[in-house]
């Protein structure tokens, strides 16, 4: 039986990722994956996906909502995928802990923000494309 997987949110840090199978970019080329690993979600990373800290240093802040869905997963997949220049797509039975409230999301895939922009944190709403946002 497969690990448990789930994304950590807390308030002005990376994404906490536990148990994922698998980590790809948008050619689909598989990214390194380590048993817990942290992902930026400021957007500043020079080490993109992962987070290299740079939030602290630019002040990085997100107050997060807790999860509102309790739906079950259905047991498949458990992938992150980044798209250059955009999103994490999390897809699988990922659960979502927001703040220490734990949930699945009712979409699957769903789409996390890695650019700092979103004004709905922890999820994308597209800023990344109002902002220019890049992997360079």
């Amino acid at each position: 039986m497969s690990e448990k997987c789930c994304i950590n949110v807390f308030d002005d840090r990376p994404l906490g990722v536990e148990g994922l199978e698998k980590l790809s970019n948008s050619n689909g080329e598989e990214l390194e994956v380590n048993r817990k690993m942290a992902l930026c979600r400021c957007g500043a990373s020079q080490n993109k996906p992962y987070c290299d800290g740079t939030h602290k240093k630019i002040g990085f802040s997100s107050k997060v909502e807790k999860a509102d869905g309790n739906e079950e997963g259905d047991g498949g997949r458990k992938e992150v995928r980044v798209f250059i220049d955009g999103p994490y797509e999390v897809s699988g039975d990922i659960e979502l802990n927001i703040n220490d409230e734990m949930g699945l999301s009712k979409d699957d895939p769903y789409y996390l923000c890695r650019c700092g922009a979103s004004q709905n944190k922890p999820f994308c709403d597209g800023s990344h494309k109002k902002i220019n946002f890049s992997d360079e």
